[in-house]
């Protein structure tokens, strides 16, 4: 198994974990409340830290089961890894220069996302050309 395999499998059942945790309105899952403009119910802190909605909720669940439906193909797994690398380093972007009104109040960012999306993006980058070389090596 290619570890952008193992990345999707894993990756898949935490980000479904999260979009699942972010439409729990209890602490210490969801706590507080964002200030407007955000859009939508189930808007919070997840953790008391990472400041969420119902739309960033739903994305980590659409990731999630991407990820859990890909993890068995190693190209599959491959692209997702290279397709998360993409889009976190373009929110990590976007956080840089926004704040929790991001898209009009449709997708909150804080200091706390911006760290997390630059870390993801780095590991998903690491994981798609470690496993791109593993699987030259092994053809």
């Amino acid at each position: 198994m290619l570890l952008a395999q193992r990345f999707a499998q894993v990756f898949g059942l935490i980000y479904l974990t999260v979009g699942i945790a972010g439409f729990i309105p209890v602490p210490p899952l969801l706590v507080g409340e964002l200030p407007s403009p955000i859009i939508g119910p189930f808007d919070g802190f997840l953790l008391g830290l990472f400041a969420v909605n119902w739309f960033h909720s739903l994305t980590y669940l659409a990731i999630g089961a991407i990820g859990l439906a890909v993890y068995r193909s190693p190209t599959g797994a491959m692209t997702y890894a290279l397709a998360l690398g993409v889009a976190y380093s373009l929110l990590f972007v976007i956080g840089l220069v926004t704040d929790l009104s991001a898209f009009g109040g449709l997708l909150p960012l804080n200091g706390w996302d911006d760290v997390l999306h630059v870390l993801t993006a780095l590991l998903a980058f690491g994981v798609y050309f470690a496993s791109r070389g593993a699987s030259r090596s092994a053809v």
